[in-house]
């Protein structure tokens, strides 16, 4: 029998949490609108383009208490007439808007009235609406999009602002770490510095919560 001593076994670290399914995770930031021709030079810099939007059209939020819906119906734009009721949950404590939960249906064929009777039945009341137009950018690893937003609450846009959205991709979020999705979010932010993007203008309030009323 050998005397060597023995090694104690190290313990291995625990394997880093993957984002669960149906997580949304994205930064957004205010801008000036005349960076948007920027924005787009920057866009074409990079390589591995796989498809770019142009979509404009209304969104109508609905309130039930802490929640909120989204009625998506583009009315212009390259996204072969692409409808969504969309609701997202923010954890409960979280400071920001940067990792939430997201629920999208698709409602093509179902008339707007149907849509919003449905949601009155389930408790939810019409808050606002806006008008946004969006140039899209969807790469393998993030959806960067440039948008304006109109506020159309009272018939007419009486409030614009601009905001570039950078989100981890849809597709790939669920077996990414925290760690690993701000990787993707730091990259972007670095390749988008001519634009005045940095991790300081981080927006902690969602469209959302800019918008809506008391």
């Amino acid at each position: 029998m050998s005397n060597e001593p023995v090694a104690p076994e190290v313990p291995m670290p625990p394997p880093e949490e993957t984002m669960p399914n149906l997580t949304e995770f994205e930064t957004k930031y205010r801008v000036e609108p005349h960076l948007l021709t920027e924005f787009k030079r920057i866009m074409a810099t990079i390589p591995n383009l796989e498809k770019f939007l142009y979509v404009e059209g209304p969104d109508e939020y609905w309130v039930r208490e802490e929640n909120f819906a989204r009625y998506r119906r583009p009315e212009h734009g390259l996204d072969n007439g692409r409808a969504e009721l969309t609701m997202k949950m923010k954890p409960k404590g979280a400071k920001n808007n940067i990792i939430r939960r997201e629920w999208n249906w698709r409602v093509d064929g179902t008339p707007p009235e149907t849509i919003r009777e449905g949601l009155k039945d389930l408790g939810f009341v019409f808050n606002f609406s806006v008008w946004k137009s969006c140039h899209i950018y969807n790469f393998d690893d993030a959806t960067l999009v440039f948008y304006t937003v109109y506020d159309t609450t009272n018939g007419k846009a009486s409030k614009t602002d601009s905001f570039i959205e950078v989100e981890v991709s849809e597709e790939h979020i669920s077996g990414m770490t925290e760690k690993q999705a701000w990787e993707v979010i730091e990259k972007y932010e670095k390749i988008l510095e001519g634009v005045d993007i940095n991790p300081q203008k981080r927006m902690r309030r969602s469209l959302f919560e800019i918008y809506v009323r008391d």
